[in-house]
């Protein structure tokens, strides 16, 4: 069907393999064009899902291995505000936990709220039946979750990394292109993060995200099908404290994603997979694993 490209991956949670902003898990999980830039008018709810093996050290200095497990429920809109001019908002509830020798963590707290604009610089179909889509844009994230970092306080959460929100107000500039032919799609996006000092002068190292994803569209009378296999990368700078560059932070992370989405002309849902294939995080001291999305969206 016509509509068919209404569901380019629309994956809530910026699944950018994410234990802290330094590699996407936490305080970070938003990846605008996973989006259905097809569709000028959406909601969509989603269901994220991302775990990690992390390196810490006690009191004493000895090295210890901890488990976290961060669980984000995310609702989005997109409306067309002028002909060429979308405007999104986004915000997840993260619901996170960390399991290690001292004990466990947990927290539940709404994350940092998103708002993105999105100019659509080409959308045409070719005579020869090729469809080609350009957009870019800019965004701002407010710190509206929760940051409370307190080292050696036990009554609150004591590791910059593990929060619900960085605590600063932070800028994203994206592009994004897809071109389909036929059955077959490609899409390709890039976003850059730039993170700002939260109050307690901790900065976030800025963060790049790059994606390319191949599509097969399966057209019937009332549905479409849409696998898809892609590669996403992303390259984190050094976390600073007042300037000062912070140890065991930044790095990179590729992954290996593998989807399928379901939709017809109102309704868009599908199942996304992604497995990291090289990283580097954190100079070693976190290691992401497997990480899943569930998304349903409704095309106004």
């Amino acid at each position: 069907m016509k509509k068919s490209l209404i569901a380019l991956l629309i994956l809530l949670s910026f699944n950018l393999a994410e234990a802290c902003d330094i590699c996407g898990c936490g305080v970070g999980n938003f990846n605008p064009y996973m989006f259905p830039h097809l569709s000028q008018k959406f909601v969509s709810v989603g269901y994220n899902y991302r775990s990690y093996k992390t390196l810490a050290h006690d009191d004493l200095g000895n090295e210890m291995q901890n488990r976290e497990y961060y669980n984000s429920i995310s609702v989005a809109g997109q409306f067309t505000i002028a002909k060429r001019i979308q405007l999104m908002g986004y915000l997840p509830f993260q619901s996170n936990t960390q399991k290690g020798p001292e004990g466990n963590k947990s927290l539940n707290e709404f994350g940092d709220a998103i708002i993105m604009a999105d100019y659509r610089l080409l959308d045409q179909i070719t005579t020869s039946q090729i469809r080609h889509t350009l957009v870019a844009g800019v965004g701002i994230k407010l710190p509206t979750g929760a940051y409370q970092f307190e080292e050696g306080d036990e009554k609150t959460v004591d590791n910059a990394n593990f929060q619900a929100g960085t605590g600063s107000t932070d800028f994203l500039l994206n592009g994004y292109y897809a071109v389909r032919y036929k059955k077959f799609a490609l899409s390709t996006g890039i976003t850059y993060k730039i993170n700002t000092a939260n109050k307690e002068d901790y900065q976030f190292g800025n963060r790049l995200l790059t994606v390319v994803q191949f599509k097969y569209v399966k057209d019937t009378r009332r549905i479409s099908l849409i696998p898809n296999v892609g590669i996403l990368a992303e390259k984190m700078e050094e976390d600073k404290v007042n300037n000062v560059n912070v140890d065991h932070t930044g790095g990179y992370n590729v992954q290996a994603t593998l989807g399928l989405d379901v939709n017809n002309s109102k309704i868009a849902a599908g199942i996304f997979y992604s497995k990291p294939i090289r990283q580097n995080l954190a100079m070693g001291h976190i290691q992401a694993m497997p990480g899943i999305n569930i998304h349903v969206s409704y095309i106004l």
